[in-house]
């Protein structure tokens, strides 16, 4: 393997970013760190966050070109640093990094600390591969500090029983399916039954790891008994939408099946999307809130990743992002009222405004950001996928729609539920805290900064959505394709 200089200055950043989460878990799970566990978990995310932006810059300054080192197998390459890779890296680390600095001090622990850390960390070594048996290895890995949270908390028991339930048959689905693709590529024209069959039962483990319906019932149950640490790093990735793009989507036009599977899983995920918003709207606790809206925008990104056109996948890709981000927000807000106040119930007025006014900012900024406000990222992502739905679907774009709409009516109803209504006689004072104010200024900032100036990541998405659709894509202004992958 002969690498050239920035070539091996992408692996050893890839490397960092990967292994410095990791390390930092199992340091805090041996019990030989002496200091706080907030301390050594926020050094290991700024540093791999710095990783993953200087992968992201490095990758951007190789003309965009796929990268991939190590076996190869069904696609796929042990490490492989295309557009997805490089936006979702920066995009994850700074999801875990934000957690680790809001999270109250009671939740924060090492052993918490060391599962928080551990999901962040191989989250990100999903994101950086491509390989089938690895995916699937993995996919088994980032399930384990999830069950291994819900079940420590108190209470949790029911709940890790509803996440074994999908989790299980979700992952035999994903080795089984994985394995007969393997065998008998639908990617390839003389493809099988065998190889059809490999692509329902991947089509199936998507379905279960991302609670689309009928198989939903483990989303909102998550974020209403786990830890909101847990349930963040559990569902922001979107790991099933990550085994989508790998092992889905570019067969369409060799395979014998797989893009009506993916065809089917768009129509079960505008439904759920526009279901979940409803369900949004009838919920008695703010956590319920959040799990719904989760579920509903999670859907929707599953929905534009079967578009036919790279503007639909591009526009999946950063609801991805835009989304992440702003429920993100919304639960570490969320995280810090229940610090302060306990479960906030949305039956009745709670009157926090006064309390806790810049919470209350942030929280309406962020659900503004979740549902298309102009100037931020979820803004030009709304308008990309929805002008791809109506492209090819009417339905399609018209249930996005109202998707968005009821999820801006939850978003409203709560936010004067809990800082609506007259204040408390002699009510508490609670000023938000130094860490939460960075860490929530800094996602409301990536969001405005991308959506005011949206191009260079759409450029890069739009560059990544061709290359997986096989569709041949302008790198520069004299009409040259996208060169291939560049092994190392």
């Amino acid at each position: 393997m002969n690498l050239t200089a920035p070539q091996d200055l992408l692996l050893v950043m890839l490397g960092i970013a990967v292994l410095a989460p990791l390390a930092a878990a199992g340091w805090m799970a041996s019990g030989l760190s002496s200091r706080s566990p907030r301390t050594g978990a926020v050094v290991a995310m700024s540093l791999s966050l710095l990783a993953s932006l200087t992968v992201a810059w490095q990758w951007h300054n190789g003309r965009g070109v796929p990268v991939e080192c190590g076996d190869r197998m069904g696609g796929g390459a042990f490490i492989d640093i295309d557009g997805v890779t490089a936006v979702l890296l920066p995009y994850m680390a700074l999801v875990g990094l934000a957690i680790v600095i809001v999270a109250p001090k009671r939740f924060l622990d090492a052993p918490a600390t060391a599962r928080t850390l551990a999901g962040v960390g191989a989250t990100l070594a999903l994101f950086s591969t491509a390989h089938p048996l690895v995916l699937v290895a993995l996919s088994i890995v980032t399930v384990l500090p999830t069950w291994w949270s819900v079940s420590s908390t108190p209470g949790g028991s029911p709940t890790a029983r509803i996440l074994v339930l999908a989790m299980v048959p979700a992952l035999a689905c994903l080795t089984a399916g994985t394995l007969l693709m393997l065998c008998d590529p639908p990617w390839e024209k003389d493809c099988g039954m065998v190889g059809a069959t490999g692509g329902w039962l991947v089509a199936a483990a998507v379905l279960l790891r991302k609670g689309i319906i009928p198989v939903h019932s483990w989303y909102p149950a998550l974020f209403s008994a786990a830890p909101m640490s847990t349930a963040l790093v559990a569902t922001m990735p979107q790991v099933a939408s990550y085994l989508a793009v790998r092992l889905l989507i570019g067969h369409a036009d060799h395979g014998q099946g797989v893009a009506v599977e993916l065809m089917v899983l768009s129509q079960l995920a505008l439904v759920t999307a526009v279901y979940g918003a409803a369900l949004a709207l009838v919920q008695r606790e703010l956590r319920g809130l959040i799990g719904m809206l989760a579920m509903s925008q999670s859907a929707l990104v599953l929905a534009g990743l079967s578009g036919k056109l790279p503007m639909e996948l591009s526009g999946a890709f950063c609801v991805w992002i835009s989304s992440g981000l702003a429920l993100t927000g919304i639960g570490l807000v969320a995280w810090a009222l229940e610090s302060r106040a306990g479960p906030l119930s949305l039956e009745t007025h709670q009157g926090r405004f006064r309390d806790s006014p810049m919470l209350a900012a942030f929280f309406l900024l962020f659900g503004l950001a979740c549902i298309g406000l102009p100037g931020t990222l979820s803004f030009v992502a709304d308008d990309l996928i929805v002008s791809g739905s109506l492209d090819e679907q009417l339905h399609a774009g018209l249930l996005v729609i109202a998707a968005t709409v009821l999820s801006g009516i939850a978003v409203m109803r709560a936010w004067f539920m809990i800082f609506g209504g007259p204040e408390a006689v002699n009510g508490p004072r609670h000023q938000i805290l130094p860490r939460e104010r960075l860490a929530l200024t800094v996602l409301l900032a990536t969001l405005f900064g991308l959506g005011i100036n949206p191009a260079p990541l759409v450029r890069v998405l739009d560059r990544a959505a061709g290359h997986l659709l096989g569709v041949p894509v302008q790198a520069d202004g004299h009409g040259h394709a996208e060169p291939p992958p560049a092994p190392l």
